[in-house]
């Protein structure tokens, strides 16, 4: 009867072995979303703090936002953005982050429209001096 066994655990890791590696993908693909998104607000908490201090220098705005990205996000001064109502003191301004996001997972596709997301990060602090 133990003959008949030869090879029996090979073939159910041969199975098993292809779901684990799609659950594997998905956890990790989940993991670089939180970090991402973690990233994008710190960017955006960076430049919503500049901001404060000066509303009108959108070019020093994105700088401080983009050069506060390191590591594996690298954020671009284009896809940051500052928006506020007035230049009184008080008076919110909102700095917002965006990054496309590549998943590792190529069975993303069909969740998703394609490769990638658009993943936001903002932040909002009131004026301190206009």
């Amino acid at each position: 009867m133990r003959k008949r066994e030869n090879g029996q655990s090979i073939v159910e890791l041969a199975l098993a072995f292809p779901l684990l590696i799609f659950i594997l993908l998905g956890v990790v693909d989940i993991g670089r979303i939180f970090y991402v998104t973690v990233s994008l607000n710190d960017a955006a908490e960076e430049g919503a703090i500049y901001a404060a201090t000066d509303p009108t220098g959108t070019a020093e705005i994105k700088s401080r936002a983009a050069n506060a990205s390191t590591g594996l996000v690298t954020i671009a001064e284009d896809d940051v953005t500052s928006i506020y109502a007035s230049l009184t003191a008080g008076a919110p301004v909102t700095v917002t982050v965006e990054y496309d996001f590549t998943f590792y997972m190529p069975v993303a596709k069909t969740f998703f429209s394609g490769d990638t997301i658009t993943l936001r990060g903002q932040a909002v602090n009131p004026i301190i001096s206009p």
